[in-house]
């Protein structure tokens, strides 16, 4: 077996998985309302400026509505386009799917396509939170699988807050889902950082930052990033900086990112 495996971990957090969080919020579940938005640190406004560019994140909000599940949740599906505005697909231009399915082989209840090559699987637990039980990345033949799943929205939070995970990841080829070829763990901490104005191509909104930074061992490589999503109201994710591809980071040793905005819902 090539040793590639992990190759599909990173696409998943593209994402958020921006339509796996409009699509999957249910009824009821907020993420912020009413709450004191703290202020960027010098470190993370470098980062969001490096990759999303000057003019897209502004001044932090006091109080902004709640994102909720029943004006999100699209019943026939949804499609959005994004723009890469940083790295080396910059200027281009990707569409992310995202459709209900039966329960399937890996619990998952979503199916969300990025591109031509990744698909994300999710679900929804009993408390609201949005989970990633596994990935596809058709073109490498790879899929990985999480236990417990990666939380990649959790609702009910406040600016501040912060959770920790510890998460088993085990990679496989399609050819053979019960050949494990590579496997690790990962600790995951998802931070709610506060709410900003933001001004993407699709509009301008105040949206949630949440910060998530994974470090671990998976395959014959450490792990260790920081990602950021920008989620609104009404829409789902409108910004976000991610790792390219992990397959780019533990095989090829291209740690570069991208950052890429909203532009347009279909």
């Amino acid at each position: 077996m090539i040793m590639r495996s992990s190759d599909t971990f990173w696409r998943s957090r593209q994402v958020f998985l921006g339509i796996a969080f409009c699509a999957f919020l249910m009824g009821g579940w907020s993420l912020y309302q009413g709450a004191n938005a703290a202020g960027l640190s010098q470190t993370d406004r470098s980062e969001i400026e490096k990759f999303l560019g000057t003019g897209v994140v502004g001044k932090a909000v006091a109080e902004a509505p709640a994102v909720e599940g029943s004006t999100l949740f699209p019943e026939k599906g949804r499609t959005e386009t994004f723009t890469f505005t940083g790295g080396d697909q910059k200027g281009k231009s990707q569409k992310e799917t995202f459709e209900k399915i039966k329960k399937d082989e890996f619990g998952a209840t979503g199916r969300l396509e990025q591109g031509e090559a990744s698909i994300d699987y999710l679900t929804r637990d009993k408390d609201g939170n949005i989970l990633v039980v596994a990935e596809q990345n058709t073109k490498k033949g790879i899929v990985s699988r999480f236990a417990p799943a990666e939380p990649a929205f959790i609702p009910g939070l406040s600016p501040g807050d912060s959770k920790s995970f510890k998460i088993d990841v085990k990679v496989y080829d399609l050819t053979d889902t019960k050949d494990v070829t590579h496997k690790g763990t990962l600790n995951v901490i998802y931070d709610y950082v506060g709410v900003y104005e933001v001004t993407v191509p699709a509009g301008s909104y105040q949206a949630a930052l949440i910060k998530t930074t994974y470090q671990g061992e998976v395959g014959p490589a450490s792990v260790k990033d920081t990602q950021y999503r920008f989620l609104a109201h009404g829409v789902g994710v409108v910004a976000m900086i991610e790792k390219k591809d992990i397959s780019a980071m533990l095989v090829y040793h291209d740690h570069s990112k991208y950052g890429k905005v909203l532009e347009k819902v279909e």
